[in-house]
């Protein structure tokens, strides 16, 4: 019986995985290609760029749960392509 609960157990956390969200690592990792590609054509992001610039600060500084949420907001704040 333990062994089936540590079973369901085990199921019920690899489910439930996606749902934990991303962490700010992997938030910086998907807007910088972004980020870059935008510098590159001289584009100004705007409001999201300056979250991105306060969210990698955060991140340096260690604020992991503030990274994220600004980096969630620089995601939701950028621009179209």
């Amino acid at each position: 019986m333990r062994r089936l609960l540590t079973v369901v157990a085990l199921l019920v956390a690899v489910a439930a995985g996606p749902a934990w969200g991303q962490t700010a690592i992997e938030l910086k990792k998907e807007l910088l290609p972004k980020l870059k590609k935008a510098q590159a054509e001289g584009k100004d992001l705007g409001e999201a760029g300056q979250f991105y610039k306060e969210a990698d600060e955060a991140l340096k500084a260690g604020q992991q749960e503030e990274a994220i949420e600004l980096f969630k907001k620089a995601k939701e704040a950028w621009p179209a392509d």
